[in-house]
């Protein structure tokens, strides 16, 4: 009989899922090195389910990890990893299994995940246990030492963080991924500015960031889809790069089909990370 037992992620410390997590992505395509602190703060922004996720144990140490976040009849599975040492054992399908059994059991009536395009074993995975392709997603990134970006006519004014949400729902062409959702954004407010553009006088687009001394990660991008993307997003970036200059640049996940994509090609951004969006209908 197998040695390895599936448990609820809630019987397990932050520090233990911290450790475990480390162990199994050490070897993974994008870097990746959290601490506990860091575990507690996105079971929060994501509304990770700790009893509904799970952990994989072999005689007393954590070998895998699976999460699976919850917003009404929603869900969203991320963080699954096992260590090198426990892999070709199947522990990762038993804890997808795992994951979509509870999801079912809440009443879930989908469930999405993302899986980097090159990672085709997870990839093989996620479609063996039902999952489909939906759309690609992209990271955006401008380095410190790119070249400036042309300075516009049109500059940004700072506003209160919370303000651009009564535009959120208009502003977005393309449904956010779950780390860009309103839930999501909201709660990284305390740890963000926003600004706003406008043109001939009206309310053109807004960008929402968090800044560190040598980068700049923007966390939402809105438009007004009625002036025309290209017309508001390329101001809205040329001024954001000119509060920030010669720092880093970069957005997570943004649709391919969105014409943000085009814009950011066209100021040179390049893209970082490839992932595919993926569906299970429950």
């Amino acid at each position: 009989m197998s040695p390895i037992k599936l448990h609820p992620a809630s019987r397990a410390s932050f520090e233990a899922r911290a450790n475990c997590m480390n162990a199994a992505y050490a070897d993974y395509m994008i870097p990746l090195h959290v601490d506990a602190d860091q575990i507690a703060l996105m079971d929060l922004l994501y509304d990770v389910d700790v009893d509904a996720s799970v952990v994989a144990e072999d005689r007393g140490r954590l070998v895998g990890m699976a999460l699976l976040s919850r917003r009404g009849e929603r869900g969203w599975i991320s963080g699954v990893g096992t260590v090198p040492a426990s892999r070709r054992m199947g522990i990762a399908r038993r804890m997808m299994a795992a994951l979509i059994g509870n999801a079912r059991a809440l009443k879930l009536g989908q469930i999405t995940l993302e899986v980097i395009s090159d990672n085709e074993k997870a990839h093989c995975l996620y479609r063996s246990v039902g999952f489909i392709d939906t759309r690609e997603l992209l990271t955006w990134s401008l380095p410190a030492d790119a070249d400036a970006l042309p300075i516009p006519q049109e500059l940004l004014h700072e506003v209160k963080p919370e303000a651009p949400f009564a535009h959120f729902e208009a502003w977005h062409r393309e449904p956010p991924s779950w780390q860009r959702e309103r839930e999501t954004l909201l709660r990284m407010l305390g740890h963000a500015r926003a600004y706003a553009l406008e043109l001939d006088g009206n309310p053109a687009a807004y960008v929402i960031v968090s800044s560190r001394s040598d980068s700049v990660s923007i966390l939402d991008v809105g438009i007004n889809t009625e002036m025309g993307v290209a017309r508001t997003g390329r101001p809205l970036l040329q001024a954001l790069s000119r509060l920030h200059p010669g720092q880093a640049m970069r957005i997570l996940n943004v649709p391919a089909d969105d014409p943000l994509s085009r814009v950011l090609a066209a100021l040179r951004f390049h893209v970082t990370v490839r992932q595919w969006e993926m569906l299970l209908p429950l």
